[in-house]
C-alpha cells in the first residue's frame, strides 16, 4: 500500500486559477525557492526528472514535484531516438527535441518555463498548436513572452534557463542560492 499527501490545491496552474488573492511577488519567490529545492534534491541524488512542467508540481501550502516515474540516473547515456521523446512540448528543451540525451540541463530549461508560468500566470505557448511546427520554432528560439510586469533580475532569470546553449544554464544548486538569496 502506497499513502501520499492529498494536495488540496491540485497542480501549479489549478494554484493559480484558484487562488482568490493576489499572489506577490515574494511570496512567488519563495514557492519558486521552494521548487528549486525540491529539484536540487533529484539533481543531488544524480538522478533527471525529463518530464517537469506546471503538472507536476503540487501544492498544500508548499510546492511538491510529483511524477518521478520518468525520472532517471543521470549517468545513462542513452539518446531521445533510442528512448523515444516524451514530455509536454512547451516544458522541452531544444536539444531534447533534437534528440540529445535529456540532461540536469533540461530540467533547468523546463524549470525557466515554469518560472515565466508562474511569475506571468500565463499558459506557455497557450495560443500555439502544441505540434511539431512548435517544436521546430522551439528549436529555433521561440520562448514563452515574458511579462512586462516582471522584474528585470527576475526576467533575466529565466532568460539563463532557457538560454539555447546548455553551459550558459544556472545549475540548480546555483538557481537555488540566487532564489534564497532574493527570498
Amino acid at each position: 500500500m502506497m499513502v501520499l499527501l492529498y494536495c488540496e490545491d491540485g497542480n501549479l496552474r489549478n494554484y493559480l486559477n484558484e487562488s482568490n488573492d493576489y499572489i506577490n511577488y515574494k511570496s512567488k519567490i519563495d514557492k519558486l525557492q521552494q521548487i528549486a529545492r525540491g529539484l536540487l534534491d533529484i539533481h543531488n541524488a544524480e538522478k533527471v526528472h525529463k518530464d517537469f512542467h506546471s503538472g507536476n508540481i503540487l501544492f498544500s501550502y508548499h510546492p511538491f514535484i510529483s511524477d518521478l516515474g520518468m525520472c532517471q540516473p543521470v549517468n545513462i547515456k542513452q539518446t531521445v531516438k533510442e528512448e523515444r521523446i516524451y514530455g509536454v512540448l512547451p516544458y522541452m528543451s531544444p536539444e531534447v527535441l533534437r534528440g540529445y540525451q535529456y540532461t540536469k540541463a533540461a530540467d533547468i530549461y523546463s524549470f525557466g518555463i515554469i518560472m515565466n508560468e508562474f511569475l506571468s500566470e500565463e499558459i506557455p505557448f497557450n495560443d500555439i498548436p502544441h505540434d511539431e511546427f512548435l517544436a521546430i520554432k522551439i528549436c529555433k528560439g521561440l520562448r514563452p513572452t515574458i511579462s512586462k510586469d516582471i522584474p528585470k533580475l527576475l526576467a533575466d532569470l529565466i532568460i539563463k534557463c532557457w538560454d539555447a546553449e546548455i553551459e550558459n544554464r544556472p545549475t540548480i544548486k546555483e538557481l537555488y542560492q540566487i532564489l534564497k538569496e532574493w527570498y
